[in-house]
């Protein structure tokens, strides 16, 4: 079964999510309208935008599900109305201004998904000055978690292995968000907007937000969870809060700290985060009863990097192509429009053939070069 296939599914199976977005869609999209789906996916925001009125859809999308999308148009007697560019989006040749653009690459904490990269590009080279947004903003909200399932996964790693020391991973771990199902049981504390994402004004830069957080019950304080509330339009919104009994069908995202924590009811907590949206960066601070206890994460300290990733970033270095860097180069420079495909293949393994197992697998190399770069 197709993994990126079977995720569709699960998006469109989520009823609270496609009721939103239907109601929403409805709300914002006038007849004529010309509009842009982001990484549209299966194209539902776009079948839903005709079905409101559209024109004129562009559905980018740079991923093969693409195809299905094309197939579901046509299924639906919308394929005149909506034209599909394969391309990621900040590459993508949308050929007229917009009045709306419409995504859904929010993710579990509201903008890990690219959303807000994403939307400060199209918005800034495709929307009309009087167009519309969905989501109109996103908030991100926290709120103290008590997690014996995480607690176990952190405890993993300082367990010897057959004998064998592994504690090296608990330092990644405890500085990475960890998607789960937060049940409303797990919660320590009310849920606390940490700040709201205005996406028809935000752009790439660095934000965060500091909030206090009030104990509701005794219990161990074993991280931070973190969920989001999208405004659609106008009072439709959606959400994976744990609290809301309209919750969506994702998972939340919790923030460990370094050890796990008694508190009593009323104890306050302090949260810092700071968030690097497009470098998946975020930084955390908790603080317990004023300062007690501090403890200070970052996702960048949890990141599997290589010392040759890092030695590969060193300003001094003087770079060189590989062997099949130079197999690529070679294809992009015999695609100058005079040459065949097949033609191109039978160069490229003539000159690079030591790098590939046979003539099949140099046709893939140049396939994959070419999907990403040519015409």
């Amino acid at each position: 079964m197709s993994t990126e296939l079977d995720e569709h599914r699960q998006l469109l199976e989520d009823a609270r999510r496609l009721d939103a977005l239907s109601r929403a869609v409805a709300a914002i999209i006038r007849p004529g309208d010309v509009v842009l789906d982001v990484a549209s996916g299966t194209g539902i925001l776009g079948l839903l935008a005709c079905r409101a009125g559209a024109s004129c859809v562009y559905c980018v999308e740079q991923a093969g599900i693409i195809e299905l999308a094309r197939q579901l148009a046509h299924a639906n007697g919308f394929d005149d109305r909506m034209h599909f560019i394969m391309a990621h989006s900040s590459w993508a040749d949308v050929p007229e201004q917009v009045d709306a653009i419409v995504c859904d690459q929010i993710g579990h904490f509201g903008f890990e998904a690219g959303i807000i990269e994403t939307l400060a590009d199209v918005r800034r080279r495709c929307l009309k000055p009087d167009g519309r947004i969905l989501p109109a903003g996103v908030t991100l909200e926290v709120g103290l978690v008590e997690s014996p399932a995480l607690r176990a996964e952190l405890s993993f790693w300082n367990t010897p292995l057959r004998g064998l020391d592994v504690s090296a991973g608990r330092t990644l771990a405890v500085n990475s968000g960890h998607p789960m199902w937060l049940e409303p049981e797990f919660l320590l504390s009310h849920g606390r907007p940490g700040c709201r994402i205005d996406l028809s004004t935000m752009d790439d830069a660095p934000f965060g937000f500091t909030t206090t957080l009030t104990a509701s019950r005794d219990g161990i304080l074993d991280g931070i969870g973190g969920w989001f509330v999208a405004d659609l339009a106008g009072d439709i919104t959606m959400t994976n809060s744990p609290m809301s009994p309209q919750r969506l069908d994702r998972r939340n995202v919790l923030f460990p700290i370094d050890r796990p924590v008694a508190l009593r009811s009323s104890d306050e907590v302090r949260v810092t985060m700071w968030i690097r949206a497009s470098d998946s960066i975020v930084h955390w601070v908790v603080d317990v009863r004023g300062g007690e206890q501090r403890f200070n994460h970052s996702t960048f300290a949890g990141m599997l990097l290589t010392r040759e990733e890092i030695k590969r970033t060193d300003p001094h270095r003087l770079p060189h192509l590989s062997a099949r860097g130079e197999a690529r180069k070679t294809v992009l420079a015999l695609c100058d429009g005079g040459r065949t495909l097949d033609r191109i293949e039978r160069e490229v393994y003539d000159r690079h053939g030591n790098l590939f197992r046979d003539y099949a697998a140099a046709q893939l190399f140049v396939a994959e070069v070419l999907t990403r770069y040519s015409a």
